[in-house]
């Protein structure tokens, strides 16, 4: 609005569900047009009507025919949405159009946290079981298929990245390792488990137990202990009922163990049956918020300038997002560090330590 040199009232709701109805309805009152700017789904638009037809019912409100349901929300989406509802100069908005589409984004892939788990799982796995065939599935760890991790070969559905390393194993001689979140293994990975002990095939599952459903907000499932309501329940302990899939090789790893993992792995891998290891350590972000609520400090870790030769193992093959390069240096971002303590065990020449 600053580029286009209009002043046009907004309300900017930040909290949408259950929505401020009464705030709204007196929002509307006061105009002829309205413009709903939302991402995708015309979600609140449709809500946003339904309030008008009592406050307002001559209003008329714009959305998704002007801003496209797909794609990302960008300056230029917006700037032609307003502009054709004020009638605005076309010249004027190809100018700023242009002025938009110079700013530049930093451009990296989508990454895990900092002191994410899973990663330091990816990490140990792909050291060991280079030659394997990697299986994915719907979490967090998807990102892993990304580089520089480059750990996942497929991903199809919820619960299918067991059943096609299975089949893997069946038709090849390739080792075959599938990756499945606790609580997708709890929705529907028990089913293709059970099948791989009953016809008798033999690749390594790793159950990645973050204890909760991470990527979605942190909801919590079977194995969490509580219920979607915070109430306390019955916690499904998944060792146990792997086991009682008919699965003997079983084994709970720390996965910032890297050495343990690395070891694990490498045993599992030449087992004649099914073997699930259980990479249990608690989501990072919880695990960073609860300590701030226990008044627990998080350790902070920096990179020696002379022990660091600069090889790049912990930026572009761990590829923690805390790790950056400031000049010529590698440095640790302690507004972004857990203190995880895993680029600690990475670094092969011990160039990054504990400050504090």
């Amino acid at each position: 609005m600053e580029d286009l040199k209009v002043k046009v009232p907004v309300l900017k709701l930040s909290f949408t569900n259950p929505l401020p109805e009464k705030k709204i309805g007196s929002f509307l009152k006061n105009f002829k047009k309205v413009l709903v700017v939302e991402e995708l789904d015309d979600i609140l638009e449709e809500k946003i009507k339904a309030i008008a037809k009592d406050s307002n019912p001559k209003v008329k409100i714009y959305g998704k025919d002007l801003i496209p349901k797909a794609g990302e929300l960008t300056q230029e989406l917006v700037l032609l949405a307003i502009a054709k509802i004020l009638g605005k100069n076309s010249n004027k908005i190809e100018e700023i159009s242009k002025k938009y589409k110079q700013i530049e984004m930093a451009r990296r892939f989508p990454v895990m946290c900092p002191g994410c788990p899973h990663r330091a799982t990816f990490y140990a796995v792909k050291k060991v079981a280079k030659d394997a065939v990697f299986g994915g599935d719907i979490g967090c760890y998807m990102l892993g298929i990304l580089p520089p991790l480059n750990t996942l070969d497929f991903i199809v559905s919820m619960g299918a990245g067991e059943g096609i390393v299975h089949g893997i194993k069946k038709a090849t001689n390739q080792k075959a390792i599938a990756f499945i979140g606790d609580s997708t293994f709890f929705h529907a990975g028990i089913p293709a488990l059970i099948n791989m002990v009953f016809n008798k095939s033999n690749p390594l599952i790793i159950i990645l137990d973050n204890g909760v459903t991470a990527m979605t907000g942190h909801q919590p499932h079977p194995g969490s202990g509580r219920t979607g309501i915070g109430e306390e329940t019955k916690k499904i302990d998944l060792e146990n009922l792997v086991k009682a899939c008919g699965v003997e090789n079983v084994k709970v790893v720390d996965p910032f163990n890297l050495k343990e993992m690395e070891e694990s792995v490498k045993e599992f891998l030449e087992k004649d049956s099914v073997s699930v290891i259980i990479a249990r350590r608690y989501c990072q972000l919880l695990a960073v918020r609860d300590k701030k609520k226990e008044g627990i400090k998080i350790p902070k870790f920096e990179i020696s300038r002379e022990k660091c030769t600069k090889c790049g193992i912990c930026l572009n093959e761990f590829a923690c997002p805390a790790i950056k390069k400031e000049g010529e240096d590698f440095v640790i971002d302690e507004e972004l560090c857990t203190g995880c303590a895993v680029c600690f065990q990475v670094c092969p020449y011990k160039a990054i330590r504990v400050k504090e």
